[in-house]
């Protein structure tokens, strides 16, 4: 495929997202939400659980749009302006794609949602511009219902291999430059999650300070292009947390005075000193619950075993009454039998 084609390409994918959002300006009054379930979640689910002996989770904050296709001064953005954005991450182009699907009019099912788009493109736009546009745009739907179709559930794959399968799928309907234009921060981020137990792993004799700066490295140069547009919206609180994280091999050698003024000057350069406090506050009150819970678990054991002949229904109120003694009310005691018993399950479930 020559640069030329390539370049319209690129080009009519960015005019798609453009007009559906003239359409969406055009016609407030009669766009309501329409439920639709999106295909692409299949590919998402993969990152959003902690698997087994793989060691990685990704947030879902990176999987999100990140930009409005309006500019700050409220005028649309240029073709160039769309492009850019998208090959930098600061435009995802898949999530602006669905929040404007959703806007289609009140009772249109999913093909009727996509010929307004089609009639709207062959209104507006030259007869070869538009059936570029909706050749787009039909690629996408047949990737949406050959997602449909893929079986990624078989635990014979490991997830990597799962997701290999997705980008391999988008690659047969896309091209290749198709295909990074519109998952490329997707399948970025995927990436650095499914090599970030490795680095972790390679790094843990490392001191703190020279650990905190290969983790740069390493996100640069995961995802590349699209590293500024990362760090310009990343929440100053996943900052923190992944500091603690690369710096609990070395805190945990400090005595608890060293180590908890360490915590402490770590969370005053992110938050100030009033975050401090208010970090403080509530860690102060987890420690004090985490105490009640262990306090609770050994005079329960204790009780246990002391006790081993009772019936069920007056082991039952027993324990319900060290509950509430130790926890401070039934109320309590309540949630807390209602919370393990919850946990309970969900580990039979699993195992």
């Amino acid at each position: 495929m020559n640069q030329t084609l390539i370049r319209n390409l690129l080009y009519t994918l960015g005019a798609v997202l453009l007009i559906l959002v003239v359409i969406f300006l055009a016609r407030p009054n009669e766009f309501s939400s329409v439920e639709e379930t999106n295909p692409n979640d299949k590919a998402e689910s993969f990152f959003r659980s902690q698997s087994e002996g793989e060691g990685y989770t990704i947030d879902p904050y990176y999987l999100e749009g990140a930009k409005t296709l309006f500019s700050a001064e409220g005028d649309f953005l240029s073709f160039e302006q769309i492009l850019a954005k998208a090959k930098t991450g600061e435009l995802n182009l898949v999530s602006e794609l669905w929040t404007l699907r959703r806007q289609c009019p009140d009772g249109s099912t999913r093909e009727q949602c996509h010929e307004y788009i089609k009639a709207f493109l062959k209104n507006e736009y030259s007869e070869s511009d538009a059936n570029r546009l909706i050749q787009l745009l039909t690629n996408y739907l047949k990737y949406e219902s050959a997602m449909v179709d893929l079986d990624t559930t078989s635990k014979s794959f490991s997830n990597y291999e799962k997701y290999e399968k997705v980008k391999e799928l988008r690659r047969k309907i896309f091209s290749k430059e198709d295909a990074d234009l519109i998952f490329g921060l997707e399948e970025a981020t995927a990436d650095f999650s499914f090599n970030r137990k490795n680095f972790l792993e390679e790094t843990k004799n490392l001191s703190a300070d020279e650990r905190i700066r290969q983790y740069d490295v390493f996100r640069k140069k995961s995802f590349g292009n699209y590293y500024n547009a990362l760090v310009a919206r990343e929440p100053k609180f996943d900052r923190f947390e992944t500091e603690m994280e690369l710096r609990q091999a070395e805190l945990s050698k400090l005595s608890p005075k060293d180590r908890e003024n360490k915590e402490k000057e770590i969370r005053i350069s992110y938050f100030g000193k009033d975050g401090n406090e208010r970090m403080e506050k509530v860690l102060k009150e987890i420690k004090e619950e985490e105490e009640k819970i262990s306090r609770l678990e050994q005079e329960e054991k204790k009780f246990l075993n002391q006790n081993p002949n009772l019936s069920p229904a007056d082991r039952e109120k027993k324990i319900m009454d060290i509950r509430s003694t130790i926890l401070g009310s039934k109320e309590l005691a309540e949630e807390y039998t209602r919370r393990i018993e919850y946990e309970r399950t969900l580990k039979n479930q699993s195992e």
